[in-house]
C-alpha cells in the first residue's frame, strides 16, 4: 500500500491545479444549486456573502489558492481512491506538511466546511463566508470525473489524446474537450433554464444519502471515463463531434447533480426546516 500512495502523490503533485470544469461550467453548477435553494437559505446565504449570491464566487476556490493565507486549497480538488474504491485519507498519502499540500484533500476539507458551518455561531463573519465558497467549490470538482485518482488506473493519467495537429494530455482531454467544449459559449441563466428540469422526487433521490456516500458512488460511477477511450486515440473534427455526442448525456448529469447536491448541503446547513446531510 505505501507504494500505492506514493505513486498518487506522485501523481496528484503534477496534475494541473485546478483549472478544472472552466469558468462557465462551474458557473452553472452554482446557478442550479442557487435556483434550488429555499428562500430562507438564500436569504442567510446571500448575507453572509456580502449580498452576493453563490453562483458570483463559482470559480473563486479556483483562483483564491494564489492569495496569502490561501495556499493549502490548492490540493483540495482531487480525492484518491484504492482499486476496490475505498476513499484514501490524505493524511495516507503524506509524511510532511509539504506534501500534505500536494495530496488529495478535497474530502477531508469539504467534511471540514460543513462542519465548520453547522457550529457557525463559533465563528467569525469570513470563516463563515469562507465556507460556504469552499461547499460549493469542492462539491462541484468532486462532480468531475477527472478530479478522481485511483490506485489501479494512475498509468492511465498519462495518456495522450490527438485532436487534429494538438496533443491533449488525460487532464486537458477530459477536462477542456470533453466537457468544457460542450458549454464553453453558456451562460449561468442557460444552465438553469436548459438542464434544471428534474421532477422533485428525482431531485430527492439524487440528493439522499450521505455527503461520504455521494463520494464514494461517484467514484465507481466516474471510472467509466477510462473504457470510452483508448490511448493514443486521434480525432478529427467529424469523429470528436460524433464522441462528444455521446459523451454529453453524462456530462449534463454530472453537472446537474453537483448544482441539486450543493443546493441539498446548503439547504440543510441554512434553513431549520430542512434536515441537514449527513457526513458518513
Amino acid at each position: 500500500m505505501k507504494k500505492i500512495y506514493l505513486l498518487l502523490l506522485s501523481a496528484l503533485a503534477f496534475a494541473p491545479a485546478a483549472n478544472a470544469w472552466d469558468g462557465a461550467i462551474k458557473t452553472g453548477i452554482a446557478a442550479i444549486a442557487d435556483a434550488n435553494l429555499t428562500s430562507t437559505a438564500k436569504k442567510s446565504i446571500d448575507a453572509a456573502l456580502g449580498g452576493h449570491s453563490i453562483t458570483y464566487y463559482a470559480y473563486w476556490l479556483d483562483n483564491v489558492s494564489a492569495t496569502e493565507g490561501y495556499t493549502q486549497t490548492k490540493s483540495w480538488h482531487y480525492v484518491a481512491f484504492t482499486a476496490k474504491n475505498k476513499l484514501i485519507p490524505a493524511k495516507k498519502t503524506a509524511k510532511s506538511k509539504v506534501e500534505i499540500v500536494k495530496s488529495a484533500q478535497a474530502y477531508e476539507a469539504l467534511v471540514h466546511a460543513v462542519e465548520v458551518l453547522q457550529n457557525r455561531g463559533n465563528a467569525t463573519k469570513e470563516e463563515i463566508a469562507d465556507n460556504i465558497r469552499f461547499v460549493v467549490g469542492i462539491l462541484a470538482d468532486l462532480h468531475c470525473p477527472s478530479h478522481y485518482v485511483y490506485a489501479d488506473l494512475l498509468p492511465q493519467r498519462e495518456w495522450k489524446y490527438y485532436y487534429g495537429n494538438k496533443t491533449y494530455n488525460y487532464m486537458r482531454f477530459w477536462e477542456a474537450l470533453a466537457f468544457t467544449n460542450a458549454f464553453s459559449n453558456w451562460r449561468a441563466n442557460e444552465f438553469v433554464h436548459q438542464l434544471n428540469r428534474k421532477s422533485e422526487e428525482q431531485i430527492r433521490l439524487l440528493t439522499s444519502g450521505t455527503l461520504t456516500e455521494w463520494i464514494v458512488n461517484n467514484a465507481d460511477e466516474y471510472r467509466r471515463i477510462y473504457t470510452m477511450i483508448t490511448p493514443d486515440q486521434k480525432f478529427d473534427k467529424k469523429s470528436a463531434r460524433l464522441w462528444l455526442n455521446q459523451f454529453y448525456p453524462l456530462s449534463t448529469e454530472y453537472i446537474t447533480e453537483a448544482g441539486y447536491r450543493i443546493a441539498r448541503v446548503l439547504n440543510g446547513l441554512f434553513d431549520d426546516n430542512v434536515a441537514p446531510v449527513t457526513i458518513k
